[in-house]
């Protein structure tokens, strides 16, 4: 009887054993779900926050200059000219004129006058940049300093210095929009560019560059008695030059001669009319600038047709 009762009271003691062993597995099982259930809220919150975050997209890369702040204010100038709008120029005049004659390291600064021929309008976020060539111990890119609307001319200038050995150096160049598109000057976008010969001689030998045409027609249309052409010649020096010129023209009417006196590298115009009649001669005309002195040399000739014979 004892030892069923030791029997009894062992089984007992270990079913209670296992009871409070159960229980106590219960208990952690209970903490390890409620640690669960707090880290799954916890990362549910993290990417619910993250998804409410906007979506990362790629956009058009549109890069500005940050100029410093002369005016006193904080506030940047907006960024005019953004995509949709036309950028184009035009060269419409520049200092010194091609192959002009400088010293071995001489400083000299170079001037373009751009019109601006597109729709956008050119602010300081727009850039003169270099494109190939010589630099000429200029900086690679220099932002505009003032803005040029649509219709406007303006002259954006740098400071450049001539090499060290005798040569022509070429340097090509371009204006950049905020966007980073790049153009030029005329129909064809292309770059303008400086043009310098460098020479150590004493007495450097100056002369005439070019020469070119313009011709105006009065009136622009139509066929009067009389229509009117004049021809505008621009003849271009490296340096300060006298020469002598006439005019020369196909139907032998040749000017007296003049004298051109140029005190440095620059250009000069000139001008000659020829009236044509009603009923002339339908075949083209033509007239040219001869100079004689210092040294003989016909350019080339400026040509035209007679549209109303």
């Amino acid at each position: 009887m004892f030892a069923f009762q030791k029997k009894k009271h062992l089984l007992i003691l270990s079913l209670f054993t296992v009871i409070v062993s159960a229980c106590g597995s219960s208990t952690q099982s209970q903490a390890d779900i409620s640690t669960a259930v707090a880290q799954t809220v916890v990362a549910q919150d993290s990417l619910t926050e993250v998804a409410s975050l906007p979506t990362s997209t790629t956009a058009p890369s549109i890069k500005t200059t940050v100029l410093p702040d002369v005016l006193g204010t904080k506030t940047p100038a907006p960024v005019v000219g953004a995509p949709g709008c036309a950028v184009s120029a035009r060269l419409a005049g520049e200092t010194p004129p091609d192959q002009t004659l400088l010293k071995p390291g001489e400083y000299f600064w170079k001037t373009w006058t751009l019109e601006n021929t597109g729709t956008c309008t050119w602010d300081t976020t727009y850039k003169l940049i270099y494109k190939s060539g010589d630099l000429l111990d200029g900086l690679v890119s220099y932002p505009l300093v003032e803005t040029v609307a649509p219709g406007e001319a303006k002259t954006i200038s740098i400071y450049l210095k001539a090499p060290a050995t005798e040569g022509i150096y070429t340097g090509y160049w371009q204006l950049q929009t905020p966007w980073n598109a790049v153009f030029g000057v005329g129909p064809y976008s292309e770059p303008f560019y400086v043009k310098v010969e460098v020479s150590d001689a004493r007495r450097p030998a100056y002369g005439v560059t070019s020469v070119t045409y313009n011709i105006v027609r009065t009136p622009e249309t139509g066929c009067p008695v009389n229509v009117v052409y004049t021809v505008y010649a621009t003849i271009t020096t490296n340096g300060p030059y006298v020469l002598e010129y006439y005019w020369e023209q196909k139907d032998g009417n040749e000017s007296a001669k003049k004298s051109l006196f140029f005190t440095e590298a620059g250009s000069q115009t000139i001008s000659r009319e020829w009236m044509v009649g009603r009923g002339d001669s339908p075949n083209p005309r033509w007239m040219q600038i001869v100079v004689t002195d210092p040294v003989l040399h016909y350019y080339d000739k400026a040509t035209w047709p007679n549209d109303c014979p």
